[in-house]
Order: C-alpha cells, then sequence, then structure tokens
C-alpha cells in the first residue's frame, strides 16, 4: 500500500505547458545527459532517443534546467519525499506516521486550500503528544503556534517543509479546505488494510480528539458538521479495533461504553 503515490505528489504543483509527471520525466531525461552538453544539445538528443516517449522537445523546455542548474518544483518534492521515506509502499514506521498525520486532520486538524500547510488543534495531551512525535517520525519536527484569542487552542504546526508535507497529506487522502457535509464523504480507504495496531492508534485519535464525554457516562459521542458514511467510516474502525459496539446516527457516533474501555479510555 502506497499512500503517497509520486505521480499524484507532482500533479499537486502547477506547470506552465505539461502535465507535471510529464515535466518531471523530461527533467529525468534531460538530467542524464553529459553536464558539458548545452540546451539545444540536450533536447536534440531526447528527441532522437526512441527509448523515451517525447518527440517535439524544444532547447526551451530544458533550456533552465541545463543551461542555469534549475528543477522543477514537482521533481524537487518527489525527490524529497522519497529521501524521507514518504513514498514507500510498505508500513514502515514513517508510512504509519503519516497516516496519524491525515487522520489527525479529520479529527482536529486542517490543510489551507491556498499554500496546502497542514496544523492541528489537539485539546488533549495525548493526541498533542501523538502528533507531535508523529511529525518527527516524518523528518519535519513540530513548532507550537500561540493563536490571540482565548477560545481557540494553540495549534501544532511542521517545524520544516510544511507545505510539501500539506501536499503529500493530500495525497494521502487528508481534507483540504473547509470540512463540511458537504465538502467531505468518508475516510481514506487504505484504513481498512492497515496494521491492527495502527488502526487502534487512528481509533485513538478520533475518540480522544471528538468524543465528547457526560458525567456518570462512559459512552462517547462523536458529533460534527460530516455526512453519514464519514460517521460510519469512523465506526467501522472503532468496532474493528474493539469488537465493541459503535452506533451510527445522521448526527454522529456513539461509542459504546464496551468500546471505550476497549480503547483503554474509561
Amino acid at each position: 500500500m502506497t499512500l503517497v503515490d509520486a505521480g499524484a505528489l507532482a500533479r499537486t504543483y502547477n506547470h506552465p505547458s505539461k502535465d507535471p509527471v510529464a515535466a518531471v520525466e523530461l527533467y529525468r531525461e534531460a538530467a542524464k545527459k553529459p553536464e558539458n552538453w548545452g540546451s539545444q544539445r540536450v533536447a536534440s538528443a531526447i528527441n532522437s532517443d526512441q527509448s523515451n516517449e517525447f518527440e517535439g522537445i524544444s532547447r526551451s523546455e530544458v533550456r533552465a534546467w541545463v543551461d542555469r542548474d534549475s528543477k522543477p518544483d514537482a521533481a524537487r518534492a518527489v525527490d524529497e519525499a522519497r529521501d524521507l521515506g514518504w513514498t514507500a509502499d510498505e508500513w514502515t514506521d514513517t508510512v504509519r506516521a503519516l497516516a496519524e498525520l491525515v487522520i489527525g486532520v479529520y479529527a482536529f486538524g486542517s490543510i489551507n486550500k491556498r499554500d496546502y500547510l497542514p496544523s492541528w488543534s489537539p485539546d488533549n495531551d495525548a493526541n498533542e503528544r501523538a502528533i507531535e512525535e508523529a511529525l518527527d517520525r516524518v523528518g519535519v519536527s513540530s513548532q507550537h503556534v500561540e493563536r490571540g484569542h482565548e477560545a481557540q487552542g494553540d495549534e501544532i504546526k511542521p517545524s520544516c517543509d510544511g507545505t510539501l508535507l500539506g501536499r503529500a497529506l493530500v495525497v494521502a487522502g487528508a481534507h483540504v479546505g473547509d470540512k463540511n457535509a458537504d465538502s467531505v464523504r468518508g475516510l481514506p480507504d487504505w484504513i481498512v488494510d492497515a496494521p491492527r495496531v495502527l488502526q487502534m492508534d487512528l481509533a485513538l485519535l478520533f475518540v480522544r480528539g471528538r468524543g465528547s464525554q457526560h458525567r456518570g457516562k462512559a459512552t462517547r459521542q462523536i458529533q460534527a458538521d460530516r455526512p453519514r458514511q464519514y460517521f460510519a467510516d469512523v465506526a467501522q474502525l472503532i468496532e474493528t479495533v474493539t469488537g465493541k459496539a459503535a452506533t451510527v446516527s445522521d448526527a454522529g457516533v456513539t461509542v459504546s461504553a464496551d468500546a471505550v474501555r476497549e480503547l483503554g479510555l474509561a
């Protein structure tokens, strides 16, 4: 299972004349040529090379990469994501941390639609530690941002590579922009294939972060402006890891006392 597909990550960027994936591939072709070749010679060599799918490439299309030693933003992003281990096709510790950050966005976070910068606002110490540790594990570390209004909790943001991380999380299934019943559909499909230990961590993020408690009761209520399918996905995750009931309604999810106890929260 690959959470962050390199091609999909490339397509979160814009290119003036090509599909971003094609631009990355063209850059790779140009980079194979000898360093002392100029852009005209590189373009001609690419056009005459039968082993690639490019034809009619002009000098101007490769000039910046060859003559000015620049690199497309999409190629830089794909290379950095690969080096950080984000594009691995197995459930490494890094990929599991990405999964936790994705679910953290659904539970108590957001990704800015304008610049892809992610942030999380957990309201308890356990979820705060979980997000901080996940950011460390994906290689960007964390910073706390105080917000001016007392009604708003502090935010946790990446210390570096925030926009790149946000793009990767969106590719992995995180929602970008405002979250409401019209914009959110459900949770990412990969959750059902995730290791059971990871599923437990994801369920804990939801119940700790969104489950409201009532005096004298162990049950918890998860409510938000979301569609029923979203609540069904959350309930399925909780029932999968606890073996106990989580009841779905149009208003949210009621997590049974037995399920809460199985999660170690009561």
